[in-house]
């Protein structure tokens, strides 16, 4: 398998979200943006930790939009057991008003993924 990607949108309180996903043999990347710009933005890195324990998060960089752009790097990584990149490029914007679609469309990517 060289790589695998996936795509998707949705629209939520007049914001229009796209995501891009590659998975690739031993990490998966996702970028998440408005309007399909696909621009690098913060940029977490995520990996599970074995044993039961919770994952392993981390900037790299970047300081908007921190928190959510970590909860989807965790949340790869959980869902696929491997190293995850996570970027998200997005105008100012609650956290909390923005998250849950975000999430929305992470999952939606990860079905995609699993077909």
């Amino acid at each position: 398998m060289a790589y695998k990607s996936f795509s998707e949108e949705i629209e939520e309180n007049d914001r229009k979200l796209s995501g891009t996903m590659i998975k690739i043999e031993n990490a998966t990347m996702a970028f998440f943006d408005e309007k399909g710009s696909l621009k690098l933005g913060t940029l977490a890195v995520a990996m599970p930790q074995f044993e039961g324990k919770t994952c392993v998060s981390s900037i790299l960089l970047g300081d908007r939009n921190q928190v959510i752009t970590k909860v989807l790097a965790e949340y790869l990584a959980r869902t696929f057991n491997g190293i995850v990149l996570v970027s998200t490029h997005l105008a100012e914007a609650r956290e909390s008003e923005i998250g849950p679609a975000l999430l929305k469309l992470a999952q939606k990517l990860v079905e995609k993924a699993k077909e």
